[in-house]
């Protein structure tokens, strides 16, 4: 993996954790596979048996439309939600959350994207005959999406309650028990920003039935839940672990030591304090090099490369010919 893992045993918020993370390292925890989640689980190799923050989080106002047009969509129609008592409340496992319309009073749920159920898409174009098309077929949230962008614009985007109404009222009577997909969307996001998709979390959750319980963590306690995930108050204080990253470019990592020494003493001291002087494989490494140094620094420099006056060599290596 090239991500290196640090395991911090001091208690902090979560927000507190990042800027501590950022500070020193690059970032709170992001985890990208099975290979990352058992380093990051070696990391803490049974000095610490609790919870413990990583970078995963649940942003509460990052819902989204599908349909991302802004002629479509006017100032503050955006925002139009019909959730079910005023606000959503979930149980979904996985990193990102789809909405659903509820055929018999259209109000608005929530659940796992990966789920099949039948769909609305909006048809946009100038020659459409039906804005609003109810599609009578099970399919996850991202096929139907794909389905209503091939054959109509995208899945329903829903701007006041007038519509909610009218979309409501089109949908058979046969449907009325069943859910239906809209656009609205939101993903579980990484504290730097990365796509990680991979996720390892405890049966049951995350339990976002608590509005503010939207922060990840690993838990380090024994038993079959060692190193699963669970949502926690982001307010909580716990120990977290952060991550930096190792050269993405080279296996090599260099050291500038603006001390004046021969090339011999150099060796010497490199050698002593780190492994030798510098090698080169490619022009990868060499631009890391140049990195290293990155400016603070102008003149020659010693690397490992070197010439030895007693090396002369034939190009035929045969001892039998030579007696």
């Amino acid at each position: 993996t090239l991500l290196q893992y640090h395991f911090v045993n001091e208690s902090k918020t979560w927000t507190d954790a990042q800027r501590y993370c950022r500070d020193k390292y690059t970032d709170l925890a992001t985890i990208d596979n099975m290979e990352e989640m058992n380093s990051l689980i070696n990391t803490v190799n049974g000095i610490y048996l609790g919870l413990a923050w990583i970078g995963l989080y649940d942003d509460l106002n990052s819902w989204k439309w599908s349909l991302d047009d802004d002629s479509f969509n006017k100032q503050g129609e955006r925002s139009f939600r019909r959730w079910y008592i005023n606000k959503p409340s979930w149980n979904w496992n996985g990193n990102n959350l789809c909405v659903y319309f509820s055929g018999i009073d259209g109000v608005w749920w929530t659940t796992s994207c990966s789920l099949t159920l039948l769909f609305i898409c909006l048809d946009s174009r100038v020659n459409a005959t039906e804005k609003y098309v109810p599609v009578y077929q099970y399919m996850t949230w991202t096929e139907a999406q794909r389905y209503c962008r091939e054959h109509y614009t995208d899945l329903i985007s829903v701007r006041n309650e007038i519509e909610n109404q009218k979309i409501r009222s089109l949908i058979s009577v046969y449907f009325y028990n069943e859910g239906f997909w809209i656009g609205l969307y939101k993903n579980r996001s990484w504290s730097d920003k990365s796509n990680s998709s991979f996720c390892n979390w405890k049966p049951g959750e995350p339990d976002n039935y608590g509005q503010n319980i939207s922060c990840t963590t690993v838990s380090f306690n024994d038993g079959y839940q060692y190193g699963k995930w669970a949502a926690e108050n982001c307010g909580e204080a716990l120990p977290f672990l952060c991550y930096s990253t190792k050269s993405l470019t080279s296996s090599h990592q260099y050291h500038f030591i603006n001390e004046k020494k021969t090339w011999t003493e150099a060796q010497r001291y490199c050698r002593q304090n780190y492994s030798d002087l510098a090698s080169i494989n490619d022009m990868k490494e060499m631009t890391v090099l140049l990195n290293t140094v990155n400016g603070s620094y102008s003149g020659l420099a010693w690397i490992g490369l070197y010439d030895d006056l007693n090396s002369w060599k034939w190009s035929l290596d045969d001892d039998s010919f030579y007696q």
